[in-house]
């Protein structure tokens, strides 16, 4: 799952996932890992990003 950290700090440390996580920055994690930290307010889940459905004119 991709999650990104949103809150006032520039970077937070992330023991459990051995990295720090910047602001606005999108990081892959493991549904189980991800979870209790979308419980927090300073975090958010990463939606994918929209594919073009138009296609080319020939």
């Amino acid at each position: 799952m991709r999650i990104s950290y949103t809150g006032p700090h520039r970077a937070v440390t992330v023991p459990a996932l051995g990295l720090t996580a910047e602001r606005d920055r999108p990081i892959e994690v493991p549904d189980d890992l991800a979870a209790p930290l979308l419980d927090q307010p300073d975090w958010a889940a990463v939606k994918p990003a929209a594919k073009d459905s138009r296609k080319e004119a020939s």
